[in-house]
């Protein structure tokens, strides 16, 4: 068990990891995707801690729907620790994964100690909990 496994991640944090692709990039093992923590809900039999996950990409930032989360701004990018313009899809619960806060499906970038980067700012986290909480197809714990 990786040590970064006993510190859960929050809601609205940054993460890296392995969203469930069809065709999963050929550096999916060694350069996970950015992600971002929607949910997150305790087992309470075992304590294992699972998240609803929404995946990040830097690919087609331009057809981003009006209600993903697209950061661009240089200085937000590095106060988040990503790497490139990202847009995370959060306009559909259908496009978001449960998984379990497990070394099998979250990673470190190389040079971190923890998949978790950092969290959204306050005007990032109403946005994205306002389009939360407006879906009724997130995926239930």
């Amino acid at each position: 068990m990786a040590a970064w496994e006993n510190s859960p991640p929050r809601l609205y944090n940054v993460v890296t990891g392995f969203f469930p692709e069809t065709n999963p990039k050929d550096t999916w093992a060694t350069n996970p995707r950015p992600l971002l923590v929607c949910g997150v809900a305790s087992y309470p039999g075992n304590g294992l801690v699972f998240c609803r996950i929404a995946y990040g990409t830097s690919t087609n930032l331009d057809r981003a729907d009006p209600d993903d989360l697209v950061v661009g701004n240089l200085t937000i990018l590095d106060s988040l620790g990503l790497k490139n313009p990202t847009r995370f899809v959060i306009h559909s619960g259908k496009q978001m994964v449960i998984m379990p806060w497990t070394a099998e499906f979250f990673r470190p970038w190389s040079g971190h100690n923890t998949p978790v980067l950092s969290r959204l700012p306050a005007e990032m986290q109403h946005h994205v909990g306002y389009i939360l909480s407006h879906l009724d197809d997130l995926p239930k714990f």
